[in-house]
């Protein structure tokens, strides 16, 4: 196997799409941010190049049998970065971004520079001009999670329901758990980010509330 300056081309162009996704990522304080995306890039453009040149003037080398095993070990990379947390997921266009930087350096490493320049851009497109488009739409129609630390009160549930008729808001999930004598509520529901800041104001104003929490 021997050194080409067309392979070192292909690995530049592959540091440099990592780079402006990891740019974009890390600006938004996500998990996967600049040196990470870069890495995946590279290390798959890498992996591609060698795949490619050990398979040259070969019958019985598979050029995508490499290519085939960096997608599944990207695929462990990806959901380590997705976590789990009270019945909530996050981390999943972490681990979609992840994905898609790997087959881009894969791109890169094959030689089809245009085609990884062409995602690359559509990419960071995704990225940045959806993500402006969902803080639009968050207005409108955002998921809020309460936690609740109440005392035990019949009442206070049925008041709870009926702020949540009277501001049009679903009950997606609603439950009361008991830990060492202590009450918790877990309320779950979609709506305008105005009506749910007023349903807020209305569960923080009822007595036998003691702290609500929203993530």
């Amino acid at each position: 196997m021997h050194f080409e300056w067309d392979d070192l081309l292909r690995l530049l162009f592959a540091c440099a799409a990592g780079a402006l996704i990891g740019m974009e990522r890390e600006l938004r304080g996500k998990p996967a941010g600049l040196r990470t995306n870069v890495l995946i890039c590279v290390g798959a453009a890498l992996f591609t190049l060698i795949s490619v040149h050990v398979a040259e003037g070969s019958t019985t080398h598979d050029p995508g049998r490499i290519a085939a095993q960096v997608v599944t070990g990207v695929g462990f990379i990806g959901a380590g970065a997705i976590l789990h947390a009270r019945g909530s997921v996050f981390g999943l266009t972490t681990a979609a971004g992840i994905w898609l930087v790997a087959s881009i350096g894969m791109a890169f490493g094959a030689g089809a520079l245009v085609l990884g320049g062409v995602a690359t851009l559509l990419s960071l497109g995704v990225l940045m001009g959806l993500g402006f488009a969902e803080s639009r739409v968050a207005r409108w129609r955002t998921t809020a999670k309460f936690q609740i630390k109440m005392e035990p009160s019949p009442e206070l549930s049925r008041a709870i329901k009926q702020h949540l008729r009277e501001l049009d808001l679903p009950r997606r999930t609603w439950r009361i758990s008991k830990v060492q004598g202590a009450y918790t509520g877990y309320l779950v529901t979609v709506g305008p980010e105005q009506r749910l800041e007023e349903l807020q104001k209305r569960i923080m104003a009822e007595p036998g509330v003691i702290s609500l929490v929203r993530h």
